[in-house]
């Protein structure tokens, strides 16, 4: 659906209907997101992830800096995070170098959940200056603290290599 049919639909000028995909056809049509430049239907993907119920989707903002990423997911107050939203999130976080912010209240943070990296406990703030000065803060500390990248082929040689030694097999590196 093109930004402009969206407009229609949610001013009622049209009949088209939302695809499946969208969980929450109100809370969607209250408040579409930043830079909407339309909605995407992904139904096509259905079957694709095995049995399970598995559907894309989305984060409703995400912002690198230096190999550190923060996560905004956004929602309106009262509305839980769908239980695949939340292992993905979960998931993330684990990897050590994502932040999540869960914000509550679709127009402006009215409460918001941050999970720091390697950090089990969960921080709460109130109120739209309280996440600035969280965010702010987050950009600062990911400013001084890159992340180096990981070499995917050295990783990939040196587990080859300890596979090829545990197994007995002759390397360069390693001798009768």
């Amino acid at each position: 659906m093109s930004l402009l049919e969206t407009i229609n639909y949610f001013s009622g000028e049209t009949d088209m209907s939302l695809p499946e995909t969208i969980k929450h056809p109100s809370g969607f049509a209250r408040s579409p997101s930043a830079g909407n430049d339309g909605v995407f239907d992904w139904s096509w993907t259905q079957g694709c992830f095995g049995q399970g119920r598995i559907s894309p989707m989305d984060f409703d903002g995400v912002v690198e800096r230096r190999g550190n990423f923060l996560v905004f997911e956004t929602k309106d107050s009262g509305v839980p995070v769908p239980e695949g939203q939340m292992i993905t999130l979960k998931t993330l976080h684990a990897l050590g170098c994502f932040t999540v912010m869960l914000i509550h209240g679709k127009t402006e943070p009215e409460k918001t959940e941050i999970w720091y990296p390697g950090r089990a406990e969960k921080q709460y703030v109130i109120g739209k200056e309280a996440v600035r000065q969280k965010v702010a803060a987050w950009y600062s500390w990911a400013d001084q603290n890159p992340r180096q990248a990981i070499d995917v082929d050295a990783a990939l040689r040196l587990l080859n290599l300890a596979a090829a030694i545990l197994s007995g097999q002759k390397t360069a590196y390693a001798s009768e």
